[in-house]
């Protein structure tokens, strides 16, 4: 097992902040008034919103169970409130920023943390096993308060690298954890909850009020583990799966034959062979299939002829 380095004692706050400090205490306060003296605030077309409570910054990483010799992904580190409680928990931190004025922030404010690299660029162009293999792990975890206007493509990033990426746990929005949980049948349930299913495990951990940010979003947020499967949870040819799979939501008060007409391109005489084949009811609706029924749908369509 790699040793955790010895990563010092708290970096010295800057000699503004801890002025700021005496006359007006509270952290939230105080990073406000530290990247207002650089001329920074939060970016509404990156969605930041930065988290200010302390004791939920240390459950939201108590709840990733890292280990001493975890190398650490953090997506979007924005002011490193969660950055240095990683750093105390593992053997190195690479936090991942986006906005040039915030990286310099962090370089600045973790310049005395050895275990720490502060990145600056786009996550979603970020090259996850390259880095795994750098830091000599064979897979990484990744923890993050996201932004929730690029949720699925963060999710498609890590799912696409999943080779190298052990767990995740992300901060979300609640209504979005939700649709990641739902059951067949019912409203949140749709192509998404079945994408996420095939790729991971998921765990919801806990809710956290629009009060812990700055700014306020105007929704609640989850905090949710993703745990990356080894192997589909089913058996099927993957592009003509979720082929259907979106065919079956684009409409989803129409049946089953109907939208399968359109995705597969067959005529409804081909159709109404298919479901017996695969044991299936075309008269249902797709949001009442599960992931096992729609993997059985794909398996007869691929033995009839069907192509992705």
């Amino acid at each position: 097992m790699t040793r955790r380095p010895d990563l010092g004692a708290l970096p010295r706050p800057s000699s503004y902040v801890r002025e700021r400090a005496s006359r007006e205490g509270g952290p939230g306060r105080r990073v406000k008034d530290a990247l207002a003296a650089r001329g920074l605030s939060p970016r509404k077309r990156f969605g930041q919103n930065f988290l200010l409570r302390e004791d939920l910054c240390e459950r939201i990483v108590e709840h990733a169970r890292l280990q001493p010799d975890d190398v650490v992904i953090e997506i979007g580190p924005g002011t490193g409130a969660l950055t240095p409680r990683i750093a105390r928990r593992c053997q190195r931190v690479i936090a991942v920023e986006k906005d040039k004025g915030l990286a310099e922030y962090l370089r600045e404010e973790m310049a005395e943390w050895r275990g720490i690299e502060i990145v600056e660029g786009d996550f979603l162009e970020f090259d996850i096993a390259a880095a795994a293999a750098a830091a000599g792990v064979g897979k990484v975890v990744v923890l993050g308060n996201i932004p929730y206007n690029i949720t699925t493509p963060i999710l498609e990033r890590l799912f696409e690298q999943r080779r190298a990426v052990h767990s995740a746990v992300l901060l979300v929005q609640k209504e979005y954890a939700e649709r990641l949980a739902a059951a067949a049948g019912t409203p949140a349930y749709g192509s998404l909850t079945l994408f996420a299913r095939y790729h991971a495990l998921l765990e919801p951990l806990m809710t956290i009020r629009p009060a812990a940010f700055w700014p306020r979003p105007e929704v609640d947020s989850m905090l949710v583990r993703v745990l990356l499967r080894e192997h589909p949870p089913v058996e099927a040819p993957e592009r003509l799966l979720f082929t259907i799979i979106r065919a079956a939501f684009q409409q989803r008060r129409k049946q089953l034959a109907n939208n399968l007409e359109n995705a597969l391109g067959w005529t409804r005489e081909q159709v109404g062979h298919l479901g017996p084949h695969a044991g299936i009811d075309l008269r249902r609706r797709g949001e009442t299939l599960t992931l096992d029924e729609f993997a059985r749908l794909a398996r007869a369509a691929a033995e009839r002829g069907a192509m992705a």
